[in-house]
């Protein structure tokens, strides 16, 4: 926190107690003097004693409480005679007086602002530019969509309707339900659904306990950490035993349901997993029902759309391709269509890589002064034929 925010912050705490004014009033004079970053808002929110961080809720409360001390201040003014709103530190250069456009924001409020586009943008790049995955895109899209025009509705006083950011990925391993619920939390962060972006990744060992008793509070601490982010939960089909008497993923199912509800405003879960396994999950339960209304199923890859993945890993790492090499290494994927799914897609490419990378250390080794070319040159000779990729990962 900045030097003379939180000097200010201190003043203002002492005066709260000398008054007996809401939290609200301190946050409502800070705010007038002070463009607040993410992070200084965090350290108000731990000093004025709130154990949940910022999050929209939070914020709507301490305007709410500003406004109602707001009249209170004023008459204790006029009984007392004196100001009782303590000076602020004078500014120095570093940090001068916002000034304000002619649309009433500040410089800051604007620099604020294009940066959350710019990074809006580059989120929305990064998933497009993801190999395949046509209509999750389109879906994601149409979700960003809805975002935007809740917050154009909110500014103008419509009221629009819930709708449920909660989803459920479906697909076989590899098809990029984790990255894509990635980046979902930095998209989400940037159109301000949630107030960090972060990403927290579990499956049924980290949300059920050994003992009854524990699997509450061990999910709750899980759900707590992913506040303000997105909360992605692999195999959640693991919770819903297919025979009856697994209490303790009920306990965590019924722990989640509410407290998705409690935090609604400030966390996206997403549910992964095969895709008649999770229908068998939120079959299981009316709660998981009305929460996760809307499931994105993620394809199996074509094995033109695996060779694409491997070209972007070699690129990634440095390494040259011809296309004769390329071409190669289609041919080998191609013998394996029937099995991307059993063979986990994108991961399957990556298993291809590290063995392509063994294979050219071998020929390497052989050479007496191999150049830098052909360091990080991979060669038809590096791709392994079918039989050789049977013996070694199949």
């Amino acid at each position: 926190m900045r030097q003379d925010v939180d000097q200010y912050l201190s003043v203002l705490i002492r005066q709260k107690l000398n008054l007996c004014l809401s939290e609200g009033w301190v946050y409502g004079q800070l705010k007038q003097e002070f463009v607040l970053e993410q992070d200084e808002l965090e350290e108000l929110t731990r000093r004025l004693g709130f154990q949940k961080g910022w999050n929209p809720g939070l914020k709507d409360l301490l305007e709410y409480q500003w406004s109602k001390d707001q009249e209170t201040v004023r008459t204790l003014e006029r009984i007392r005679g004196k100001s009782l709103v303590p000076e602020p530190p004078k500014r120095t250069n570093r940090n001068p007086p916002s000034q304000k456009s002619k649309h009433g924001e500040s410089s800051s409020d604007q620099k604020r602002k294009h940066s959350q586009q710019d990074e809006l943008q580059h989120a929305l790049k990064q998933l497009h530019a993801l190999t395949g995955l046509n209509t999750v895109k389109s879906t994601v899209q149409e979700l960003v969509n809805i975002a935007k025009v809740s917050q154009m509705q909110a500014k103008v006083g419509i009221k629009s309707p819930a709708i449920t950011r909660h989803l459920v990925f479906t697909g076989n391993p590899g098809t990029g339900k984790t990255t894509v619920a990635r980046l979902l939390g930095k998209i989400y962060k940037h159109l301000g659904v949630v107030s960090k972006g972060h990403f927290v990744e579990v499956d049924r060992s980290r949300l059920v306990a050994e003992y009854v008793g524990q699997t509450a509070p061990k999910t709750t601490k899980v759900i707590e950490s992913a506040l303000g982010g997105v909360l992605f939960i692999d195999e959640a089909y693991a919770l819903v035993a297919e025979v009856r008497g697994d209490a303790f993923g009920q306990e965590a199912i019924n722990t989640l349901l509410k407290l998705m509800e409690d935090h609604r405003d400030n966390l996206v879960v997403v549910v992964a997993g095969y895709k008649a396994e999770m229908a068998r999950f939120i079959d299981s339960n009316p709660g998981l029902k009305s929460r996760f209304s809307r499931a994105i199923h993620f394809e199996d890859y074509a094995p033109s759309e695996l060779a694409d993945i491997f070209k972007a890993i070699c690129e990634q790492h440095g390494y040259l391709l011809s296309e004769q090499t390329l071409k190669s290494m289609g041919h080998l994927i191609g013998q394996y269509e029937t099995q991307i799914g059993e063979l986990g897609n994108g991961r399957f490419v990556r298993n291809l890589f590290d063995r392509c990378v063994a294979m050219q250390c071998s020929r390497l080794a052989a050479l007496a002064r191999p150049t830098k070319d052909d360091l990080r040159t991979f060669l038809p000779a590096d791709i392994p034929t079918q039989e050789q990729l049977t013996q070694s990962l199949l």
